[in-house]
């Protein structure tokens, strides 16, 4: 029986290694019992294979009331009596899952125990649930060894309670035999309970650790959970857990024996074997990938999308999008690959998910909630596209579908949306009101310690000083961020003089790496079932929100579809952008028709102009903005995805961003490997930036499938070695193969890589000319071949692996920057032909940090920001035109400090009262609310110092006057960018101000300068007669 680290501060073991550690002692079995929860069983399975059985199980905790701490929250009490404290004490069983039914059963009791009236600090359960759910018989129960039921005086009655409900032949009563005083007590009751209600006993030595060494790392990682530092008083340590390490059965049977002398209590050896084994063979259910779950979206789903595709298609190839129509010559392109798409997903099953996130686009769309163009992979679908998932015509752009979905595999899809980050939560809603509760959930968010947290938080909880702590943001410099602690230690001097001067903190640190440091909630994974998710998965409380127990890494293997619905704050810049410019000029602006070819947009890229322009403001990001306007070619949409892709740590270290910027500029020439590559890269400056261009150049060079090409890509950027090595043999074996003329139907000829195959008539993957020669038809009219060209050196072919190799970690997915500068691409366009409307959508929805920016930007398109005006302001931005033409915004009331929401508001009522505009300072004090949350004196006394009342204040400084400056910066905060000096000269003691004077009378003298009121004179003269300063 292994207690893993998903039982968090309880256990120092992996699952990963609970599994081998159990193999080699000899078991063939493994037991798992975390705390109320059973993620780890997937992770423990996955390890055991075949050849290791893995009982799912898990502690369950059980109160008295579990609804208690709810109720006297809602009753809002104050006090809990130590009645309540005895009453509520919990105790803990085991439930080990038999069947199928049982799994269920476990997930229906852990999702009870999360909900939120029965939740406090931990899940919790009633015994009466418990009782129902064992009187099933899907489950067998274990008495627990930590909280055990044996702690509490009536355990017999709780046991009996149990027993009668379902039966003694699934209840078992459990010896912990280990040697302290504590296990001694429980163990006796134990067998007397057992001996009592007829109950079979047996022994398990629960593993919380992997060796008897590890027992100290077991108390330090329950400290690192719990922030418990290791001098602490009274901290907690469990003397009678110190022999919970992975140990044969020889070592239970002998341990046992010793407590039944110790003790006087009559034991036998099956207790430690033929009744674990019962155990075992009485649990059949093992952990196995489930089958995706979809909502029904359509009684024919497939069908369903075709006909929206197709509609969409039509729409799409008559509309104007981008400032872009598909020529009529291209139409055969979008149909061809449209129809592959849709066999695609017919195939694979996925045509109710494309159903399903068209559903939730759609609602967004119609609602008003802005979202975005596309995100990730999915931009490379043309479906997504005809059907209105994404905005962002794969063909124009050169994207994959294949990136998306692998034809050839089951991986299942996985949609990025963006939305409105101010009304995300309104598509949340909505998700649960189309499909149930029951259906949908969040995603947890398992955390670990890498090498700098485990050295952080060791460090932590061993009082080490801040300045040594420090040691561990040396890590990030590296570029190797898989390295251990022991390797690092290799590297770095500053770590090996840590590890000196704190050998045993490092040596904790060690041990911990990768071990389970939290849970938390995915903060935009979202989980749209087609059966009711507590019969896949418990369902918990993250953060008061609704979770499925399984991260997101196997949200897959369960058969459950992710969507990430993510929360983008530029869409509401842009939204709030065209709701001024409708207020200002009457226009609808459509930001998807708007040319993608705009020079005067294309040349702001290219003179760095991007503050508040999404993905592009920060200072290096606009400097190689105005390095890329400077190059041989002029700025243009493809040079601003290229740019986004390569502004990332990878591109950077590596030498990409550097090489594309020297060819830009005409410092160098692309690198040339072959024509072929040549063509592909020639968007890039020679430089292989997306992971597209390695796929495409497989499949034209070495005649690779599509999802061959994804498997390369996949192999290359995750590092996986040992598959990177066979395709890359592949690779080199089939580009030398060559190419051959292909005469068409149509009298055409096509050139086609000779090891390329292509899926015949009768479903058979074959070569051109494997197909032609068995008669069989291909997806192309081809009628025979007609000429062949040779293929690549063996060393060519190994010299481009290489490129590929080299760049292969860093490539992009070129369907994410293409959908994201289209964002970018559309603030910029605001930005140029409506730079009111965008600043003062800027300053409202972007964070206070970037006011400083944005302010002083709009002063180099000669828009000022001013202060709030009593006549004027609102609590949003307003713009107002001057006489001359030019463009001013006032701050919102609320930019004051003090002044709310609430305040606001009361200030517009009472304009509103008074006819739309105050006459004086006394109108305004008699017709505004002056309740506490209102309009108090405090923040009429703010506004008045900004200048909100300079307008109707006779005598009072204008709002702009310099003199108001330190007010406004001190009530504005970057709102207010002049710097103001002080406002009265500094005034010395009379009696040090003379001895300054001497003192530097003095050192004039002997430097030859001069002395007037206190400051030194350098004497020009002399600098000019002597330029060298000599």
């Amino acid at each position: 029986m292994v207690r893993t680290d998903f039982s968090l501060g309880e256990s120092a073991l992996k699952a990963e290694n609970a599994v081998k550690i159990a193999r080699d002692a000899g078991y063939t079995a493994v037991i798992s019992a975390d705390s109320m929860n059973i993620a780890s069983v997937i992770p423990l399975q996955r390890a055991a294979g075949d050849d290791m059985a893995v009982i799912c199980g898990v502690k369950l905790n059980v109160v008295d009331d579990p609804t208690y701490e709810h109720r006297a929250r809602l009753a809002k009490e104050s006090e809990r009596c130590m009645e309540s404290l005895v009453r509520d004490r919990s105790y803990c069983f085991t439930a080990l899952i038999k069947n199928e039914q049982g799994y269920r059963d476990v997930c229906e009791l852990m999702t009870l125990a999360n909900k939120r009236e029965q939740f406090y600090f931990v899940p919790r359960l009633a015994l009466d649930q418990l009782a129902a759910a064992y009187a099933k018989g899907n489950i067998i129960l274990l008495t627990s060894d930590i909280g055990s039921v044996f702690q509490r005086r009536d355990f017999a009655k709780i046991i009996g309670t149990l027993v009668t409900a379902g039966g003694r032949d699934n209840f078992y009563s459990v010896v912990y035999p280990h040697p302290t005083p504590f296990y001694d007590q429980i163990n006796v009751r134990a067998m007397k309970v057992a001996s009592a209600l007829k109950i079979e006993p047996v022994a398990f030595y629960p593993a919380y650790y992997e060796a008897v060494d590890d027992a100290d790392i077991k108390d330090i990682a329950h400290m690192v959970t719990n922030n418990i530092k290791i001098d602490q008083p009274h901290r907690l340590r469990i003397p009678h857990q110190r022999d919970n390490a992975v140990n044969g059965r020889r070592h239970l049977l002998e341990a046992l024996k010793a407590f039944s002398v110790r003790m006087d209590v009559p034991v036998t050896a099956a207790m430690a074997s033929t009744t674990q084994d019962t155990i075992i063979e009485a649990c059949t259910w093992r952990w196995h990938e489930l089958p995706p779950a979809l909502p029904k979206m359509a009684d024919d789903e497939p069908a369903t999308l075709m006909k929206l595709a197709v509609a969409g298609l039509r729409k799409r190839l008559t509309t104007k999008e981008f400032g872009y129509t598909p020529p009529a010559s291209e139409h055969r392109v979008y149909v061809d690959r449209l129809k592959y798409e849709m066999d695609t997903l017919t195939r694979l099953g996925f045509c109710g998910y494309f159903l399903m996130v068209r559903d939730l686009m759609n609602h967004s769309r119609e609602t008003g909630i802005p979202v975005g163009p596309g995100r990730g992979s999915s931009a490379g679908s043309l479906v997504a596209w005809c059907i209105g998932i994404t905005n962002v015509d794969p063909i124009r752009h050169g994207l994959l579908f294949e990136r998306f979905i692998n034809p050839e595999r089951l991986d299942l899809p996985d949609a990025d949306l963006d939305f409105s980050q101010a009304r995300r939560h309104e598509v949340i809603e909505y998700l649960n009101e189309r499909y149930g509760e029951d259906y949908v959930a969040g995603i947890p968010n398992f955390t670990y310690l890498g090498a700098a947290s485990a050295l952080r938080d060791t460090a932590r909880i061993y009082g080490v000083d801040a300045a040594d702590m420090a040691v561990s943001k040396e890590f990030k410099n590296l570029e190797d961020d898989s390295l251990s602690l022991e390797e690092l230690r290799e590297q770095l001097a500053s770590l090996d003089k840590y590890a000196t001067k704190y050998p045993e903190a490092f040596k904790a640190a060690c041990k911990l790496q990768s071990l389970m440091r939290g849970f938390g909630r995915h903060a935009a994974g979202m989980i749209v079932a087609g059966v009711p998710l507590v019969e896949r998965t418990p369902v918990e409380l993250r953060g008061n929100a609704r979770c499925i127990a399984f991260d997101k890494r196997y949200c897959e293997a369960m058969g459950l579809i992710k969507l990430d619905v993510l929360g983008l704050a530029t869409l509401d810049l842009l939204d709030s952008a065209k709701r001024y410019i409708k207020e200002s000029t009457g226009e609808d602006i459509n930001l998807d028709a708007i040319p993608l070819d705009d020079r005067k947009v294309l040349d702001g890229f290219a003179a760095g102009y991007t503050q508040g322009v999404f993905q592009l403001e920060s200072g290096p990001m606009r400097k190689l903005l105005k390095d890329l306007g400077g190059g041989i070619e002029p700025m243009s949409f493809k040079t601003v995805v290229a740019t986004t892709a390569l502004f990332r740590p990878g591109p950077i270290q590596s030498g990409m961003l550097d090489d594309y910027v020297s060819v830009a500029k005409g410092f160098m020439a692309p690198q040339s490997l072959h024509p072929v590559l040549d063509e592909l890269t020639a968007e890039t400056n020679g430089v292989i930036l997306y992971q597209e261009q390695t796929m495409n150049a497989t499949r034209l060079l070495a005649g690779f499938t599509m999802a061959e090409a994804d498997g390369v890509r996949k192999a290359i950027g995750k590092k996986d070695m040992e598959k990177m090595k066979s395709m890359g043999e592949k690779f080199v074996v089939q580009a030398q193969a060559g190419w051959i003329d292909v005469e068409m139907e149509d009298g055409t000829t096509q050139r086609i890589h000779r090891a390329e195959h292509f899926k015949c008539e009768d479903g058979a993957l074959r070569t051109v000319e494997e197909a032609l020669e068995a008669g069989v038809k291909l997806p192309m009219a081809a009628v025979r071949v007609t000429g062949s060209q040779p293929g690549l050196s063996e060393t060519k072919a190994k010299e481009i692996w290489d490129a590929f190799e080299k760049n292969g970690a860093y490539q992009f997915n070129k369907s994410h920057p293409v959908a994201y500068s289209l964002i970018s691409y559309q603030s910029m366009w605001l930005k140029t032909h409506y730079p009111a409307e965008f600043f003062a959508a800027a300053l409202t929805i972007l964070g206070e940090d970037k006011h400083q920016g944005l302010v002083k930007d709009a002063l180099t398109y000669g828009i000022h920001v001013l202060p709030p005006d009593v006549n004027v302001s609102s609590n949003r931005i307003e713009i107002r035109t001057l006489e001359d033409g030019s463009q001013v915004l006032y701050a919102p009331f609320s930019a004051v400090k003090g002044c709310s929401e609430n305040g606001c508001q009361a200030i517009m009522r009472a304009r509103e009262k008074v006819g739309g505009k105050f006459e004086s300072l006394e109108q305004f004090e008699e017709a505004v609310e002056k309740r506490a949350c209102a309009c108090n004196s405090r923040v009429r006394e703010s506004l008045q110092k900004v200048g909100a009342f300079a307008s109707i204040e006779p005598g009072s400084l204008p709002a702009t006057d310099p003199e108001r400056l330190r007010d406004q910066a001190e009530l504005m905060g970057n709102l207010v960018i002049d710097a103001v000096k002080a406002s009265r000269p500094f005034e010395m003691n009379p009696k040090r101000s003379a001895e300054v004077n001497v003192l530097m009378t003095r050192m004039a003298a002997e430097m030859g300068l001069g002395v007037t009121n206190g400051a030194i004179v350098i004497h020009t003269q002399r600098l000019k007669s002597d330029p060298g300063g000599n």
